[in-house]
């Protein structure tokens, strides 16, 4: 219960956050809508026993009272329907900036190899609306039970038997409930296979695969695996529909029974003399009132209680994120420069849900200064022992330590400024050129030397002085802005991961995959050669590449070869002994000749 209250106060807050004015106006409007049918009934039972009984001076009273509620009606639909979408729109754009908050703040990667938390994850995407609807959900919910309110106790007033009608409605709650739970199960049951459905489609209309699918010829083969899931996904939703259609349909029944049976009893009450004609006309208007009443309260409470599904789920999210981060007992600042190097000690690493290990009793030492290359064969867990130095995975077992200080000491966002990286998987930021490469140290985004610094040391001056605007160029043709080459893209994403210069460790996983050989030598050299001449900060370096030739220039080369360290040393040690290094590095070589 106690979840359930956090749900909502939550996600209700978020209306009132975004555009609290407009949701006060909102609920006061839907308040205001409640109460003009009653009003307009009673008016109209007023206006007939007036004119039954001659009485001129009531006849006018009752009508100018149906004329009050009629335009107050008119007034308040136009009102509440501004509020509606105003609240809708401003608290949609709140909670999807909330939701990317907590879910790009989530300090560890380790959550995204989890399905379970992928399915909750894309639910919560698939249903964010819901989030927003909250408000409206809310105050459309009080708006039917303050329209209850008063049709019961004017239908009490003609007999009591009559607000028996109200205590359909219970009926018709407790049967949207039963629906919903089932619409609710069917989409957890559903939660991997639509992930799947979504995948598909993203696969088959995005610019990324457009070149395989056309050469390969598998749009048909991925309409085909699409329509097959999409009936799995269908099939099960639709089922809890229908069921859910079925109880509805037995709510309707009982509630149109009891309907034509409080009109069948005021008509007999009125020929026994019991009943004036206003008050079967009140009745009338009231059943019909009560009707839409009826419908309203299910329909909103329908929406209140899929709303409330997906505002726990955010609970979750929020609880999760929360949690997910390393919380040490001790806190350690990172050093100021390291004087030692970093140290992994016995690290061992699975990913979550599986049961091979990646890393097995890997410890080695990474000299402060140093220039380090890891190589390996495809799956020998290099990009994993990267993300362990990034604090993006915690080890399973074993430790890392810098200078001397156990990395889980170190909060992972005051480890995070002391680092710098480029990775294989790089995000094309389809921004300005300044906001491409400056988003790595926001301070320093208007400071063109700084940007321009970074840009030659990545070797990517050409790619933003050949833009029309320079920096200020906008990127990405479909923001009608200048398109990059796969390489220029690159080139950026190396320009943004050396725009900071006194990192503590600097990572480079395989970031050159979409430049040639030739160029990524060149760069490799320079990123050497800077590392060389700013040892007295103690920057380890990290390169991470499969072109043998390109790693030769590295202090310390680390050999990985199924979780473990085979071999370790310079190139020269390393081909002076030879084993699997040598092996592949020849392999390359003759590749060239």
């Amino acid at each position: 219960m106690r979840d359930t209250w956090r749900a909502f106060v939550t996600t209700i807050s978020f209306g009132f956050r975004a555009a609290r004015w407009y949701a006060v106006f909102q609920i006061a409007t839907e308040i205001v809508l409640a109460l003009t049918g009653p009003m307009i009934a009673y008016g109209a039972k007023v206006l007939v026993d007036a004119a039954t009984a001659g009485d001129l001076s009531l006849a006018l009273t009752g009508g100018l009272g149906i004329a009050a509620a009629t335009g107050l009606l008119i007034i308040a639909q136009y009102y509440n329907a501004h509020c509606v979408f105003a609240v809708l729109e401003r608290t949609q754009a709140l909670s999807d900036r909330t939701l990317m908050r907590l879910i790009g703040g989530i300090d560890s990667l380790a959550p995204h190899e989890h399905p379970k938390y992928l399915d909750q994850i894309q639910l919560l995407r698939e249903e964010r609306e819901s989030l927003a609807e909250m408000t409206n959900a809310t105050a459309g919910l009080i708006s039917a039970f303050v329209g209850f309110g008063a049709t019961a106790l004017l239908l009490a007033e003609v007999h009591p038997v009559l607000i028996s009608l109200a205590l359909l409605a219970f009926i018709s709650l407790w049967i949207t409930s039963r629906a919903n739970d089932l619409a609710v199960d069917a989409q957890e049951d559903t939660g991997e296979t639509e992930r799947l459905r979504r995948h598909l489609f993203d696969i088959g209309t995005t610019a990324g695969a457009g070149k395989e699918l056309r050469v390969f010829g598998l749009t048909r083969q991925l309409i085909r695996r699409h329509h097959e899931v999409s009936d799995e996904v269908l099939d099960d939703r639709n089922q809890a529909a229908w069921r859910g259609a079925w109880l509805k349909s037995i709510d309707a029944v009982i509630n149109a029974a009891a309907f034509v049976g409080a009109i069948a009893l005021v008509v007999w009450l009125a020929v026994r003399g019991r009943a004036t004609p206003g008050d079967v006309i009140l009745v009338v208007g009231l059943t019909i009132e009560m009707s839409a009443v009826v419908a309203m309260s299910v329909g909103y409470s329908g929406d209140f209680l899929w709303c409330l599904k997906q505002a726990r789920r955010y609970v979750w999210l929020e609880r999760f994120a929360a949690s997910a981060g390393k919380r040490p007992e001790e806190p350690a600042a990172p050093p100021a420069s390291l004087s030692h190097g970093i140290d992994l000690v016995d690290v061992t690493y699975r990913y979550p849900g599986s049961e091979r290990t990646v890393l097995d009793g890997v410890s080695m030492h990474l000299p402060a200064g140093s220039v380090v290359a890891l190589v390996g064969e495809n799956g020998a867990g290099k990009s994993t022992l990267v993300k362990l130095l990034c604090d993006f995975y915690e080890p399973d077992g074993g430790e890392i330590r810098v200078d001397d200080i156990d990395l889980r000491r170190i909060p992972t966002r005051d480890w995070r400024t002391r680092l710098s990286g480029a990775f294989q998987d790089f995000v094309e930021l389809r921004l300005t050129a300044r906001e491409a490469v400056g988003v790595a140290d926001t301070a320093r985004i208007d400071d063109d030397a700084a940007l321009h610094g970074a840009l030659e040391r990545a070797g990517a001056t050409t790619v933003v002085t050949d833009l029309p605007q320079g920096l200020d160029t906008r990127l990405g043709r479909e923001w009608d802005g200048v398109e990059l080459s796969g390489g220029q893209w690159q080139k950026l994403a190396l320009a943004r991961s050396l725009l900071r210069t006194d990192p503590l460790l600097a990572v480079f996983d395989e970031p050159t995959a979409a430049l040639d050989p030739q160029t990524e030598h060149a760069l490799f050299e320079r990123f050497a050669e800077a590392a060389r001449a700013g040892r007295s900060r103690g920057t380890v370096t990290l390169l991470v590449s499969h072109r043998f030739s390109t790693v030769r220039m590295a202090d310390l080369i680390v050999v990985l070869d199924g979780g473990r360290i085979r071999e370790m040393g310079s190139h020269e040690h390393l081909m002076a002994h030879p084993d699997l290094y040598a092996e592949l590095y020849e392999l390359q070589s003759a590749a060239y000749r």
